[in-house]
């Protein structure tokens, strides 16, 4: 369970975060066709967009670029980010 503002932003057991949520290292080509499947987070790492996506299916994505399973911190970095600003 993650708050945010008093809020619940995400109620999810441990077992289905790793079903419900996919990391995808876009390729440069693939950077607008993703972006169009609304990722809940997007981030530059070593020079290549990382996205965060809810309920995507890791099929779908992998043709866009590399896709893994998000770590829980990642997760949560993506659910509070701004909250702090």
């Amino acid at each position: 369970m993650f708050i945010r503002g008093g809020q619940l932003t995400l109620v999810s057991s441990m077992e289905t975060l790793g079903e419900r949520f996919v990391e995808l290292q876009v390729s440069p080509e693939h950077v607008a066709a993703a972006q169009a499947l609304k990722p809940i987070d997007e981030r530059q790492s070593f020079g290549k967009s990382v996205m965060l996506f809810d309920g995507m299916p890791q099929a779908q994505l992998s043709t866009l670029g590399e896709t893994r399973h998000p770590s829980l911190a990642d997760i949560f970095g993506a659910h509070m980010k701004g909250i702090y600003t």
